[in-house]
């Protein structure tokens, strides 16, 4: 599960998710990334899953299914799922 969410991430910001963060935050985020990849375990992805609630899923250059895929990921974790207020798009096959 750990690459599949460092994966995941790296795929939000490659797509523009966080891009309305500013520098600080982003960097932040690239070291926290880092973290993860260097150590394997379960506390170091949490930082990174508490990102993912800080992204814009309506960009207009990010796929729908990665709010899909996020949520997913949340609900096996046991957290609370990323709400929007449109539905449209989002049952999109990924």
């Amino acid at each position: 599960m750990q690459t599949t969410i460092i994966g995941l991430t790296k795929e939000l910001l490659n797509c523009g998710v966080f891009s309305h963060l500013l520098d600080d935050e982003i960097s932040n985020l690239h070291q926290l990334i880092f973290n993860a990849q260097k150590n394997a375990g379960f506390m170091q992805l949490l930082p990174l899953v508490s990102y993912w609630y800080k992204g814009d899923y309506f960009n207009s250059d990010v796929p729908h299914c990665l709010l899909q895929k996020s949520n997913e990921h949340l609900q096996r974790l046991g957290q609370p799922l990323i709400e929007t207020y449109s539905m449209e798009g989002f049952f999109e096959i990924c």
